[in-house]
């Protein structure tokens, strides 16, 4: 007769495995639809990049069972690998948002530029769409990239207010917003366009000046709070060479991994909290 804790852990692992065929797997695919579907929002759509969302899906998920794996084998704990997996989940979203951080604030740095070389051209006497494919073919990446998409809406037969309306979304900067905005009244309104888009220029050299000082104000918070979230680690490697047969049990034991589970999350979550905190608007 089995044992009865062999008859338990069957019963679970047929339980959990009902559960998740029942329950779970309808919930997965959503998460990986959604998934697929942010991908595409910030790949294909904001940065401009060819490539298939189900193949950053596929990707992503290879990194996540890659770290899983790679901990389970080199620890030969499944808690350690679970919570590793569940860490790396965070990995690929981490790094889209950087790559669409950086580009925006580079975009935002090119736009000054970018409206005085549309001034400049509006002086030469070209009209605004022409100052456009003037900015276009002279300018670099990101806002070639996104002047080109501007004006191939164009001339696909969209209306022009509507084209740069769909960049500034697509953008996603209070900036350009700003910009086509006031671009669409001066075209309602008339007027010397020249001198509107050297208006609009200033407007944004201050407010970015603005942007900056906030920035230099802040920057002592965010450096707070990146030592804060470091000095745990810090103070564990201490206490490590102090008494590496205590701190070991941290790592060993079932209850030890469990607090150090609850220290990252809540430093994770505090500092989160901060970065959110000092992230002033205009």
């Amino acid at each position: 007769m089995p044992h009865p804790t062999l008859l338990l852990a069957s019963a679970l692992t047929f339980t959990s495995i009902y559960m998740f065929v029942r329950y779970g797997y309808a919930w997965s695919i959503a998460v990986a639809l959604r998934q697929e579907q942010a991908y595409d929002r910030v790949l294909r759509q904001q940065l401009l990049i060819d490539i298939e969302p189900r193949t950053a899906l596929a990707c992503s998920a290879g990194i996540i069972l890659f770290f899983g794996l790679f901990t389970y084998i080199a620890t030969h704990s499944f808690l350690a690998g679970f919570t590793i997996a569940l860490l790396a989940m965070l990995l690929p979203n981490l790094v889209v948002r950087h790559l669409e951080s950086k580009r925006l604030q580079k975009l935002e740095n090119q736009l000054v530029d970018g409206l005085t070389t549309l001034a400049s051209a509006a002086r030469a006497g070209l009209n605004l769409v022409q100052s456009m494919e003037l900015l276009e073919r002279n300018a670099v990446a990101p806002i070639k990239q996104e002047f080109g998409q501007l004006l191939r809406e164009y001339r696909l037969g969209m209306d022009l207010n509507q084209a740069m309306q769909n960049t500034s979304n697509r953008i996603g900067s209070q900036l350009y917003r700003l910009t086509f905005t006031a671009i669409q009244m001066h075209r309602l309104r008339g007027g010397d366009t020249a001198e509107s888009l050297d208006r609009i220029a200033e407007s944004i050299r201050d407010i970015s000046r603005l942007e900056g000082k906030l920035d230099a104000l802040t920057s002592q918070a965010r450096y707070q709070a990146s030592f804060m979230a470091m000095m745990p680690v810090v103070f564990l490697f201490l206490l490590w060479s102090i008494d590496p047969q205590g701190v070991g049990l941290l790592f060993s034991e079932p209850a030890g991994r469990m607090l150090l589970l609850g220290v990252v999350v809540l430093i994770v979550t505090a500092f989160i909290w901060i970065r959110n905190i000092m992230a002033v608007e205009i």
